[in-house]
């Protein structure tokens, strides 16, 4: 009895730490995304106000009003000259000269003046603003020269307050770093002292080891708070930050040392009660425990069967649509699109005609192998029927979902399938559809997937065909 409740206290810990790591990762990802389109937004900012700067007669009143636009993100616009001199800010204008020489984003530019980059700083406390804010800065040239740098402040807290929505534990922790190891931004549930400063994380982590895998994992002391942690993290190498989640085991593991601590005590109550009747114990205990594991056994079996097609192990027909109305779902409350990928294999009634459906089976799965080496960990791979599948690309437009499909067109067709009958070559045709545009639900966008599809069988095979977007029809026949 020791044995099993001390093997299953091990088991559960291990279960435990591993949804743990799954978390982390999902969230850096997420986090990853939030952080990449930020980054995107500000530089078409500082692109379109870069034009003005140097067009815009008026630049003052036209800045006021392109920054309502932008909404209240951004602390402040501002124009560097290139002495370092306070040209221009949208706070107020400068009654003295306010120098800015020395501030990392300006000397950055001015040492490079042939380079025109995007350059995001350490977190500052604006002379201005008086707020802490991160610098997204690009040059401002003229005449071939290096003429000011364009500087837009973000306040830090527009990235922790988007962190501190999401439920990361009460002591758990979200931060931005910078590949320097400086902390753009943060939201955790305990108290950092010295958030900004002068404060670096250890150039031993792995997160800012630039020799590093670029994303990963990471399991030990923070050097934030000098708590232990599990974590993930996610490198954005060409804008110079990393994203990290950091989850605490007093959050993760406090339901399992709650049923630790009951199982411990109940082995204890049983181990006194198996002294007096020892047998009576043995024969009950020994009928339950097999009973759970048949009834356990018996569950991940039917579960396995209802969501797994057990010839490839891809996903089931109704488990795959069941996902996709869950993407769809929550693609519609993001605002983001999705594409579906229907993909047939051509003339695989052939394959079963001529060397028999053992053949058959083999191609089925070396198909979906091929095919899912290819995706996403997220994406949703599913087996329709017969030699039909299909392939939900959440986040992803009509022209990410066709190089995907390209991509697994050209890997169907190169690769030569070992069989009992010798080797065979195979083609795919995939219909493609997509969200983007406007909303729709499961049976429209398959229904489009599947014209397409239609399309590139009728077009020749061995095709990638995306449905053009349209009132919903009747599939053809």
């Amino acid at each position: 009895m020791w044995a099993f409740v001390l093997s299953e206290i091990r088991h559960e810990r291990e279960l435990v730490i591993g949804a743990a790591r799954n978390d982390a990762m999902n969230l850096a990802t997420a986090f990853e995304a939030h952080v990449q389109s930020t980054i995107r937004l500000m530089d078409i900012v500082l692109l379109d106000m870069r034009e003005d700067v140097l067009e815009n007669a008026d630049f003052e009143r036209h800045v006021r009003e392109e920054l309502q636009a932008y909404g209240s993100f951004v602390a402040q616009l501002a124009v560097i000259d290139k002495d370092g001199q306070l040209a221009f800010s949208n706070l107020a204008s400068p009654v003295k000269p306010v120098d800015l020489s020395d501030r990392e984003h300006f000397r950055v530019h001015r040492d490079n003046p042939q380079e025109d980059r995007l350059f995001i700083s350490k977190p500052v406390l604006g002379r201005v603003s008086k707020q802490w804010t991160i610098q997204f800065t690009r040059p401002i040239h003229q005449d071939g020269g290096f003429a000011g740098v364009l500087v837009l402040s973000v306040p830090t807290s527009f990235f922790a307050d988007y962190y501190q929505q999401i439920d990361v534990g009460a002591n758990g922790t979200i931060a931005l770093l910078g590949t320097d190891r400086s902390l753009r931004a943060i939201a955790s549930g305990t108290p950092i002292a010295g958030r900004f400063g002068r404060f670096k994380v250890p150039a031993d982590r792995p997160y800012v080891d630039p020799d590093a895998p670029a994303r990963g994992y990471y399991e030990g002391v923070s050097s934030l708070d000098g708590e232990y942690r599990l974590g993930a993290y996610r490198r954005l190498t060409a804008a110079g930050v990393v994203v990290l989640v950091m989850l605490s085991p007093k959050d993760f593991m406090a339901a399992h040392e709650e049923r630790k601590e009951v199982l411990l005590a109940s082995a204890g109550v049983i181990s006194l009660l198996l002294f007096a009747v020892a047998v009576l114990v043995f024969v009950l205990s020994s009928r339950y425990f097999q009973s759970t594991a048949r009834l356990r056994q018996a569950h991940d079996q039917l579960a396995q069967f209802a969501n797994t097609d057990m010839l490839t192990g891809v996903s089931s027909r109704r488990a795959f649509l069941d996902g996709l109305d869950a993407e769809l779902a929550r693609a519609r409350r993001h605002g983001e699109c999705l594409s579906l990928l229907m993909l047939d294999i051509d003339h695989f009634k052939r394959v079963n005609d001529v060397h028999g459906h053992p053949v058959g089976d083999v191609v089925l799965k070396q198909f979906t192998i091929i095919c899912a080496a290819l995706l996403r960990g997220h994406d949703l791979f599913g087996r329709i029927g017969g030699e039909e599948f299909a392939i939900a690309l959440p986040n992803t437009d009509v022209e990410g979902a066709r190089c995907v499909a390209e991509k697994i067109r050209q890997a169907i067709a190169q690769a030569h399938v070992a069989t009992t009958a010798g080797e065979i070559s195979i083609t795919v045709s995939i219909g493609l559809a997509c969200t983007e545009g406007g909303q729709h639900d499961a049976d429209y966008l398959i229904v489009q997937a599947d014209r397409a599809l239609y399309q590139a069988k009728h077009g020749g095979r061995d095709q990638v065909h995306a449905a053009a977007p349209r009132p919903l029809e009747s599939p053809p026949s």
